[in-house]
């Protein structure tokens, strides 16, 4: 009919599998061909478009505190089994995302306590400002030597820029401007490779606010570590 307008085709479930695809990518790049760079490049998508649902997923799950412990549960076993393999205090995307959720949980929890009624847009901007000078400093003083987190402090902040955001637009906004910070932050891969994440924005842009028929969620936390699992693995039988 003339004036209607087609709803966006991508639901929640549909992002989060070529998400899911594109971090397969990556990691077979890291543990199996470290050469094809084409590979990391197309993993640069899975950031984004994880993050930017860690961020939906804070807006409508009723029960934060539950999502951060499911999150950080599945990055603890993570970096349980790379400490145990290897050694490595190196923390995984789980534990920066877990990290997020914990940011915006204090943010929402703190706006909340308030005795009174303040502008939005003015708390938001104090009470952010805040926490962002404290775990920055807390990040800056690497108290456990070779502690640090996938993508660093920039990419802790990114689904928390992404929340802060609200409508679509803005939250579109936020996660650019997070892209953005990550890609400058001094180590990690290449300026090119790394600005592929923004590659992801369009097809954000075509997310329809749906969570799809089957959510998959039990699959989704069961799939990062298993293939982790797998790869590794392999790696170390080639």
């Amino acid at each position: 009919m003339t004036g209607m307008r087609m709803r966006p085709p991508l639901d929640a479930t549909m992002l989060k599998l070529i998400a899911l695809v594109c971090m397969t990518l990556d990691h077979v790049g890291v543990f199996l061909l470290p050469d094809f760079m084409v590979l990391r490049m197309a993993g640069r998508l899975a950031f984004p478009i994880f993050a930017f649902f860690i961020a939906e997923g804070c807006d409508h799950t009723r029960h934060m505190a539950r999502y951060l412990l499911a999150v950080l549960s599945v990055g603890m076993v993570c970096s349980s089994a790379s400490y145990l393999a290897e050694g490595s205090l190196y923390q995984s995307i789980m534990i920066t995302f877990a990290c997020s959720i914990g940011l915006i949980l204090s943010l929402d929890r703190a706006r909340a306590a308030l005795p009174v009624r303040v502008p939005a847009d003015g708390l938001w901007c104090a009470m952010f400002l805040m926490l962002l000078s404290a775990c920055f400093l807390l990040f800056r003083m690497r108290i456990v030597p070779g502690l640090e987190t996938d993508y660093g402090f920039w990419g802790v902040l990114t689904p928390v820029l992404a929340w802060l955001g609200g409508d679509m637009k803005r939250r579109l906004s936020g996660l650019a401007f997070g892209l953005a910070l990550v890609c400058i932050a001094p180590g990690g891969l290449p300026l090119g490779v790394q600005a592929c994440s923004f590659l992801a924005l369009p097809l954000l842009a075509l997310y329809n606010g749906r969570r799809g028929e089957h959510s998959y969620r039990m699959f989704f936390y069961a799939y990062y570590p298993l293939h982790i699992a797998v790869l590794h693995g392999i790696g170390t039988l080639l």
